[in-house]
């Protein structure tokens, strides 16, 4: 008798064990998520912009080869990009191949959005929902970035399509402002 007393404690202490691991497990979870989105919070400073494609490194005709840059992310969920082509010496410049003066991006040199953000810290991922726009067929999109920090350094990635249909991959390496 004595021994099926010591069985189920032993069960029951196992029992209570493994839901305790599980609470622990769910709560550690959700610092993770907690934690990859409040680590973002603040201002950050860009350090480099790669555009890469299948060939290689490519020259961007819209902010240049070093754009300087500004990311903002706030506790309330909003956020704030600024990108901007360095050596713009005039309000509206003339691109140098004549194919490209009638693309706004390139003409102007500068990339504006506001929103807010989701952070989805399992998938890697952050989703920019632009409310504001310097260009008005961005208004209403939601932009997917993989993202990944290490300390004081933020990155941004995301691949799309360029005009003739080949992907292209953009990645923003960021520096907290302090």
């Amino acid at each position: 008798m004595r021994h099926v007393k010591t069985d189920t404690r032993m069960v029951a202490i196992s029992v209570l064990m493994l839901v305790a691991c599980c609470e622990a497990f769910g709560d550690a979870s959700m610092q993770v998520r907690l934690s990859a989105r409040s680590q973002i919070l603040g201002a950050w400073e860009l350090e480099s912009r790669t555009v890469r494609a299948a060939g290689g490194i490519l020259l961007d005709p819209v902010l240049g080869t070093e754009p300087l840059g500004r990311l903002f992310y706030e506790a309330s969920g909003h956020m704030m990009l600024q990108l901007m082509r360095q050596g713009r010496s005039q309000a509206i410049s003339v691109p140098s191949n004549p194919k490209d003066s009638n693309n706004p991006r390139i003409v102007l040199g500068y990339d504006s959005y506001f929103g807010t953000f989701q952070v989805n810290a399992p998938a890697g991922t952050i989703t920019h929902h632009v409310q504001g726009s310097l260009f008005p067929e961005d208004l209403g999109k939601d932009f997917v970035r993989q993202f990944r920090i290490d300390g004081d350094t933020f990155t941004l990635s995301f691949t799309s399509k360029s005009a003739d249909g080949t992907d292209v991959t953009r990645t923003l390496r960021f520096r907290r402002l302090k």
